[in-house]
């Protein structure tokens, strides 16, 4: 159900019905509220910033047993449509969060891409089995974040893939009417 590209971005769409862009948008800028519903966040430290773009955060991550910490710089903040970071340490690349109001619900994309730094880990990341694991860890966070942060309602959140032809935003190819 999760897309999976060549360049090592994964991507799944969340839409919470009854939910709101504000709320949807609210909940992914708590970066402190990610270990309750991402599976493997141990912990999110604010370092450096206020919430909003600019802040730098520390996360300590476990995936597949191993346990790393990734320092991650949120880059944009367009409340509440948009939020875009970046992970540097022993994983870099980006994320970013694209969401709107459905009037009936909310709809948010996520893309990510994780670059290991670290050979054996880049070795490990490219096969098969830990691409399927990083793809259902992310389908399961996004199902915990819309049913137990977001709606309080188990049921109709809905997780899938992206939307077909949505490129990443951060590429310039979309942008919204306030210029970004």
């Amino acid at each position: 159900m999760l897309n999976k590209t060549s360049s090592g971005i994964i991507g799944a769409s969340l839409f919470v019905p009854g939910g709101t862009a504000w709320d949807l948008y609210e909940a992914v800028l708590d970066v402190r509220g990610f270990p309750g519903w991402a599976p493997g966040v141990r912990r999110v430290e604010i370092i450096e910033g206020p919430v909003g773009p600019g802040m730098v955060s520390e996360w300590e991550v476990s995936f597949l047993g191993l346990r790393r910490k990734i320092l991650s710089v949120l880059v944009e903040a367009d409340d509440p449509g948009f939020l875009r970071w970046t992970y540097e340490g022993s994983i870099s690349g980006y994320g970013e969060c694209a969401i709107e109001d459905l009037g009936y619900g909310a709809l948010a994309e996520f893309r990510t891409e994780l670059k290991p730094m670290e050979p054996a880990l880049e070795k490990l990341m490219r096969t098969s089995p830990v691409r399927n694991a990083a793809s259902g860890h992310l389908k399961r966070s996004l199902a915990r974040l819309g049913r137990e942060v977001v709606s309080g309602n188990v049921g109709g959140v809905r997780v899938g893939p992206l939307k077909a032809g949505s490129p990443p935003r951060h590429l310039g190819l979309r942008r919204s009417s306030r210029g970004l």
